[in-house]
């Protein structure tokens, strides 16, 4: 996977080079506040937390929503026309905008896997050769390939609070290395390094902290399990003792729970995507610390 410079050695203008759209000044929003639209709440969030009171951030998919069945509202599409920008991930995850950016030609879009070295992963997504999409879920790509890029963005957006936006990023970016060892540490004393989860999110983040998986319920978004597929998962948990299925509240939980109910183990919520008012996952560190507990005790053998 390719590394991504610090923020502070990689200069605004080379980072929104091809992934900005030009066009005309768009009305702004809260007394001159620009208006930056996100399609899933981590990016969301990532956005806020650099951008602070300098941009006004709004996100498009509800929380539980899942991204592979969400369509865009009308007042949605609403809001997006009287965006300064708008913000995606690409690589097939936001699926259901398509055919609604070219109704806004003037908004500057953002789109962040056009930036990134893909993960691929047979058990998932990226199998077709898109490319995984779930960058965000390794804090430390999230730190070096994603901050530096949304914090150009968002400078690109309001010039005026350059100093301000490169301050938060890098107590963001601080933020992110000391989650990446809070989760290390975690981890560290786990038994078991192999899991089972709902579908194929996890390929960045297990490749970051040597996890391994042993499949996925939904081998892709929107289609059934399949009974080989199943009793290929349930041999593979069984030699690997674990003490729970990993599920998301994003998607249809009979799967996950007919897997545990034959291996006689319990059922672990994680949550690749967060929401505001969920607990522990209306933030993104929060979120990635809730998910990490959830593999350690996954994971744990019996």
């Amino acid at each position: 996977m390719r590394r991504f410079p610090a923020l502070s050695r990689v200069p605004h203008a080379v980072l929104l080079l091809g992934v900005l759209s030009c066009g005309p000044q768009v009305p702004l929003r809260d007394a001159g506040v620009p208006l930056v639209v996100a399609t899933i709440h981590p990016i969301g969030d990532l956005l806020r937390s650099i951008g602070g009171d300098a941009v006004q951030v709004e996100v498009l998919l509800p929380p539980r929503a899942s991204p592979n069945t969400w369509e865009a509202t009308p007042s949605q599409i609403r809001l997006l026309a009287s965006a300064y920008g708008f913000v995606s991930v690409g690589a097939g995850l936001d699926g259901w905008l398509t055919g609604l950016l070219p109704s806004t030609p003037t908004v500057r879009t953002l789109q962040l896997a056009d930036g990134l070295d893909l993960e691929h992963d047979a058990h998932g997504h990226g199998a077709d050769g898109s490319g995984d999409p779930h960058v965000w879920l390794d804090p430390i790509l999230v730190r070096d390939g994603i901050v530096p890029v949304l914090a150009d963005y968002l400078v690109a957006a309001s010039p005026g609070r350059a100093n301000e936006i490169g301050r938060r990023a890098a107590v963001l970016s601080d933020s992110l290395t000391a989650l990446d060892a809070w989760i290390h540490e975690e981890l560290s004393s786990v038994g078991g390094r192999r899991y089972v989860a709902t579908h194929g999110a996890w390929t960045y983040y297990s490749a970051r902290y040597d996890l391994e998986s042993l499949g996925s319920v939904y081998e892709r978004p929107g289609h059934e399990p399949s009974a080989a597929g199943l009793a290929r998962l349930v041999r593979g948990a069984r030699a690997a003792g674990l003490t729970a299925v990993l599920a998301e509240p994003q998607l249809a939980g009979t799967g996950a729970e007919a897997l545990a109910e034959e291996l006689g183990i319990g059922v672990v919520v994680v949550d690749p995507l967060g929401g505001p008012g969920l607990p522990e996952r209306d933030h993104y560190v929060d979120m990635m610390r809730f998910n990490t507990r959830a593999f350690a005790e996954a994971m744990a053998p019996r």
